[in-house]
């Protein structure tokens, strides 16, 4: 697969997104890829590569005899996911000690690159900080598997998903300022429990969501009956 394969998939991947994202694409949309071979200047390969991982992430469905359409997004999975996260990043902050200089230093860059992002309210730059601090954790621990299944989910695509549903940026800087200093001073289990702590927040606001959807469908019900 050619590089220019690769960069085109993700170029056509993260605009379905953005237009799932801001309502443009709505639920039951019906994608087709010659149409976006078109739009997108390109041969039906990257479109066809782009529309099956976002299959793979739950925000598309094929259907026989239908072809690929857009699907609501689905809470409790995006809530799932992000259990599994806190378990492989709690994990890997305690493989990661002791920890070299240049990785703690990487850590702190990315930290500078999110306040920034937030006193500018970029939200994609921050996004794009926090996921790639999240990322190098989980690298530093050295275990091939942990950083498989974390890349598998791609969290750049889910992270975006869960601040468009909770409406906000929460940096958590202080919280990953103490997860690096953990680290330097080679306590892996604190810097766990922070890096849980973070993912659990935000775990807890993913489940109010969860809970006043619900509440809303079952007084929608009631009334219908």
């Amino acid at each position: 697969m050619g590089i220019h394969r690769i960069c085109m998939r993700d170029h056509i991947r993260n605009a379905i997104v953005s237009r799932i994202l801001d309502g443009s694409t709505p639920p039951g949309t019906r994608l087709k890829e010659m149409t976006l071979a078109r739009e997108f200047n390109v041969s039906q390969a990257p479109v066809r590569e782009a529309l099956r991982e976002l299959e793979a992430l739950g925000l598309l469905q094929s259907e026989r005899y239908r072809g690929t359409c857009v699907r609501n997004i689905d809470m409790e999975e995006l809530r799932e996911a992000y259990e599994l996260r806190a378990a492989i990043e709690e994990s890997a902050a305690r493989l990661a000690v002791p920890c070299a200089k240049a990785d703690l230093d990487k850590l702190e860059g990315d930290i500078k690159l999110m306040r920034r992002a937030n006193r500018e309210h970029d939200t994609d730059a921050y996004m794009d900080s926090a996921v790639n601090f999240h990322r190098h954790i989980v690298q530093m621990s050295g275990n091939r598997l942990y950083l498989r299944a974390w890349e598998h989910m791609a969290w750049d695509i889910r992270a975006r998903i869960a601040v468009q549903r909770i409406g906000l940026i929460s940096s958590y800087t202080e919280e990953r300022k103490q997860i690096v200093a953990a680290l330097r001073g080679g306590d892996g289990d604190k810097a766990g429990r922070l890096l849980r702590y973070i993912l659990g927040e935000l775990l807890a606001r993913l489940a109010k969501i969860q809970q006043t959807a619900q509440a809303s469908a079952d007084g929608t019900v009631k009334a219908a009956a």
